[in-house]
């Protein structure tokens, strides 16, 4: 698919990237459901950390974010494995790496 070809080079979305804007627009509304009680409304950090940073603790790759986001962290980010499917996952990994 475009969205694996686009994830293996690392281009940028620019252009025909139509259902990396779904997946994005998708993890949006997650966010906003399962989120942002920690991670605040803009993302700008609360209970949990500052997604807008340009670094994360356990990394900022596609991987990274999924592994957070499925299997959690010590000290509070909870796993989402069971609650999410891998699409919903991966649209909040697009959401979150459009975060600035």
């Amino acid at each position: 698919t475009a969205h694996k070809a686009v994830e293996a080079t690392g281009a940028s979305y620019q252009g025909g990237g139509h259902k990396v804007e779904a997946y994005v627009a998708a993890g949006k509304q997650l966010f906003g459901t399962l989120c942002v009680a920690c991670h605040g409304e803009g993302a700008k950090g609360g209970v949990g950390p500052d997604l807008t940073v340009s670094k994360y603790k356990y990394g900022k790759s596609r991987l990274d974010i999924t592994k957070t986001i499925t299997e959690g962290r010590p000290g509070g980010m909870p796993s989402f494995k069971s609650q999410l499917d891998k699409e919903q996952v991966e649209g909040l990994v697009e959401f979150v790496l459009t975060l600035k």
